[in-house]
């Protein structure tokens, strides 16, 4: 397995089943890291302070993304609506995949809000992959707690308030704005999320690991 994949195990997570040890302080680090669900491989990419965008490395074809921006009063809103978009990846990328990323934006531009996983590679999609927007998020959750922010406020789109607040914990704070907003609470008072498991030394996460099969026990898998 190559150098920025991490592993596959198995983790008691309610039951045992199969996980994928995810190298988060990896992605923080060299701003990409591997994520391999059954016979697919993955490529997370992190730009600037918030911009993820996820490669199926068999084709480099652009999969999924998450814009959010922790400079900004709400963290998770439009794509394209952060300053950071048009940064370069980073070079490491480049010098270890041999690829260069660049004019993929069709994704972004089809789906203008912030958040998007193609079908094909979410639960109970034909590729088979499980939990990838839960561990995209999971990523933006941690980076937002590392500049130790007390909530993460997402503005959703159409029905997925109950989707934030079903799988994240998100609640509705008081507020003067006449928008919905869906806030995380960040730090010690996190709710753990359903299949994503934080792995910590000297305080630091520096590994995630990602369920990567149905669960029986979650409503929607």
């Amino acid at each position: 397995m190559n150098g920025d994949m991490g592993r596959q195990h198995h983790v008691q997570q309610g039951q045992r089943s199969p996980a994928f040890r995810f190298r988060y302080a990896f992605l923080l680090e060299k701003g990409f890291a591997g994520f391999m669900t059954g016979e697919t491989e993955l490529l997370v990419a992190l730009r600037g302070t918030g911009l993820i965008d996820v490669f199926d490395r068999c084709n480099w074809h652009h999969i999924a993304f998450l814009d959010f921006d922790i400079q900004r009063a709400i963290h998770l809103n439009a794509a394209f609506g952060s300053p950071l978009i048009g940064l370069p990846f980073s070079a490491n990328l480049g010098r270890t995949m041999g690829i260069s990323l660049h004019r993929f934006d069709d994704l972004r531009r089809n789906h203008h809000y912030g958040f998007f996983v193609e079908t094909d590679y979410r639960n109970k999609g034909r590729k088979g992959i499980w939990n990838l927007d839960e561990l995209m998020l999971a990523i933006a959750l941690e980076y937002a707690e590392g500049y130790h922010l007390h909530w993460f406020h997402i503005k959703p789109t159409g029905d997925t308030a109950s989707y934030y607040r079903r799988k994240y914990g998100a609640t509705r704070l008081p507020t003067t704005a006449s928008d919905r907003i869906s806030s995380i609470c960040l730090g010690p008072g996190r709710k753990p999320l359903p299949h994503v498991r934080r792995i910590k030394s000297a305080g630091r996460t520096h590994y995630l690991d990602v369920q990567t099969a149905s669960d029986a026990s979650w409503p929607s898998g």
